[in-house]
Formats: C-alpha cells, sequence, structure tokens
C-alpha cells in the first residue's frame, strides 16, 4: 500500500513500538463477526471481550487476526488517538470500495460511540488532510442492532468544505455523511453465513 503516509508509516509485522490495545476493547465492540466459530453483530459487545482483552486471543476468529488497527500501526498518531480515547477506529480498506480514480487503499474512520467525535479538531484536521492530498477517506457509521454498519465515502460530500479549509463546512458535511449512512443502514439487516 503507498498511499503518502499511509504507506510509509503502515507496518502490520511490526506495529509502532510500544503500542498496545491495554484496556481498549473498540474493536470487540464495532467489528462484526461471522466465522463458524462466533457470530457477532456490529455495535455489539463481543462474549469472549472482558475488562483485561480477549478471553480467546490465542484462538480468536480469522476476521480478529486480519484486523489491523490504524492507531496500532501508523506512526503518526498520537497516545489521543487510541480508539476507547477518541472515539474512533482507523481502519484500513483496500479493494472494489474505491472508487476508481483513486488510490486503491484508504482510511475509514469508523465512529465508535457518539458522532460528537465529528466535531474532534484533530479528525477534522485528518480527514482534511487525506483529502487535499487525493487520497480516498471513508465515514463508517453505527447501524441499530441487527442491521448493518455503512462505509460513507467522503471526497465528494467534503469536497467544497475541504477545498474553503472552512471547519463548519466540514462539520456540516460529516454530518451529512453520517446521515446517510444512519439511513441507509435501516436498509439491510444483518446477515450471517
Amino acid at each position: 500500500m503507498s498511499c503518502g503516509k499511509l504507506g510509509e508509516d503502515r507496518n502490520v509485522d511490526n506495529p509502532v513500538s510500544g503500542r498496545e490495545c491495554g484496556g481498549c476493547t473498540a474493536c470487540c465492540t464495532v467489528l462484526k463477526v461471522d466465522e463458524p466459530e462466533l457470530k457477532k453483530p456490529s455495535d455489539q459487545v463481543c462474549p469472549n471481550c472482558t475488562q483485561g482483552g480477549c478471553k480467546i486471543y490465542e484462538t480468536r476468529p480469522a476476521i480478529c487476526r486480519r484486523f489491523e488497527c490504524g492507531w496500532k500501526i501508523l506512526r503518526y498518531l498520537g497516545e489521543e488517538w487510541r480508539p476507547d480515547r477518541c472515539g474512533v477506529i482507523i481502519d484500513l480498506v483496500e479493494g472494489d470500495q474505491i472508487p476508481a480514480g483513486f488510490r486503491q487503499a484508504a482510511l475509514k474512520f469508523e465512529i465508535v460511540d457518539s458522532p460528537n467525535v465529528l466535531f474532534w479538531p484533530p479528525l477534522i484536521r485528518f480527514i482534511r488532510s487525506e483529502i487535499e492530498r487525493g487520497h480516498p477517506v471513508f465515514l463508517g457509521t453505527p447501524a441499530a442492532v441487527g442491521y448493518e454498519r455503512r462505509m460513507v465515502f467522503l471526497n465528494y460530500i467534503m469536497a467544497e468544505a475541504v477545498a474553503a479549509r472552512d471547519n463548519t463546512l466540514m462539520i456540516h458535511a460529516l454530518r451529512q455523511a453520517l446521515q446517510i449512512g444512519l439511513s441507509d443502514a435501516m436498509k439491510e439487516k444483518a446477515t450471517f453465513s
């Protein structure tokens, strides 16, 4: 993956030294798990999640093994970006979900709990910076229990606000993207294979 800072600082085999999950279990709630050994909808706490982390960590499902927390692998993110502290999980997205004409590597900012994180200045600056560089960016939106989370492509929705470098317009565009995701999520019930 070669997306400017994203490519330079991504090293899944060697996460940033000293970056441990600690008490953060945000991915244990946000991720949907559809594996033979565990069926868990997104936005519900995994039954294997404890205050100390995953009680089946050594034998955790494949999706959990493959998950790459952006905070653990992107060197330029500070401690304030740990998901349980900031309310956002940064995820890496590759492939056909990214519109043609964009690099096929993107960042997705998953809202963990409260949409109030959309007002957080570091998040607004980070999203603006990625869009200014021409990097594809998504907002991951929560869903009601029993429905699927959604990814909303931000580059088009936020183009005018980013060009104007207007934080008020950027917050408005982020809230618009959130509403699109929430509305779209209600169209599809969660299913498992």
